[in-house]
């Protein structure tokens, strides 16, 4: 009969892990298997699952320490929209205590081997997301533009969106009554860098299949999406923006 560590081993040797070693997964399940009950278990390995799942759609990490506090927060969100689990990543403060715990449990484990400087982002994270009697998600992040949004994949291959696309699809239906022309158009009176990078969308729309913002967008978008994205597309300079999703 298959136990749940079996179980969970075979899932690690076929995971494609991101930061995470697959060496080291394993050997932390198979330490947690001697105290914890089946059912805990399993759900520490739905949170590490899921986050390895997050790191994926993101760039620019070298390290687990590197990881800053805000996109926990971020990682939270993605999670609710993304991850069919029943209601473990509804946006509660229950669910959050317990996920970024489940992460913490596992850095802890690493930095008992040696593998890991320290987990000061995180426990940054818990404080602000975790520390008070609310879940209280983190709203000013310093967004650039360049970050992955998200990803789609067709054929196999992989489409890539950032959040400069995210914004320009909230323009495009704020702003542009869902007309590319009338994007473009207003693209031409900033820059040829907008010009270009609203050409790039569309043709990465057109290859998802995609027609507008209703199609990519896994939240409600705020009226601080909309200010932000006013002020990337004009040209003011950008410093800490914050997003729902």
């Amino acid at each position: 009969m298959q136990t749940i560590l079996t179980s969970i081993l075979s899932q690690i040797k076929n995971l494609s892990p991101v930061l995470f070693k697959k060496t080291h997964l394993s050997s932390f399940f198979s330490a947690q298997a001697r105290t914890l009950a089946d059912a805990e278990l399993s759900t520490l390995f739905d949170d590490l699952f899921t986050f390895n799942a997050y790191l994926g759609r993101i760039e620019g990490y070298p390290s687990f320490e590197k990881i800053p506090f805000w996109e926990y927060s971020v990682c939270l969100e993605w999670s609710e929209s993304h991850m069919m689990f029943g209601t473990a990543f509804d946006l509660t403060l229950k669910n959050a205590k317990r996920f970024l715990g489940s992460i913490k449990k596992y850095f802890d484990y690493l930095a008992s081997m040696g593998k890991l400087a320290d987990s000061m982002e995180l426990d940054t994270a818990i404080k602000t997301i975790c520390g008070g009697k609310k879940l209280k998600l983190i709203k000013d992040i310093p967004y650039t533009g360049t970050e992955t949004y998200t990803e789609i994949f067709k054929g196999g291959i992989g489409i890539r969106f950032d959040m400069a696309d995210y914004w320009l699809l909230i323009l495009q239906a704020t702003l542009f009554d869902q007309d590319w022309t009338k994007l473009l158009e207003a693209a031409f009176g900033v820059s040829g860098a907008r010009v270009k990078k609203v050409k790039s969308l569309q043709e990465r729309m057109t290859q998802a299949g995609f027609e507008n913002l209703n199609d990519i967008a896994y939240n409600d978008v705020t009226v601080s999406d909309a200010d932000h994205a006013k002020t990337w597309f004009y040209g003011s300079s950008l410093k800490r923006v914050g997003k729902n999703s």
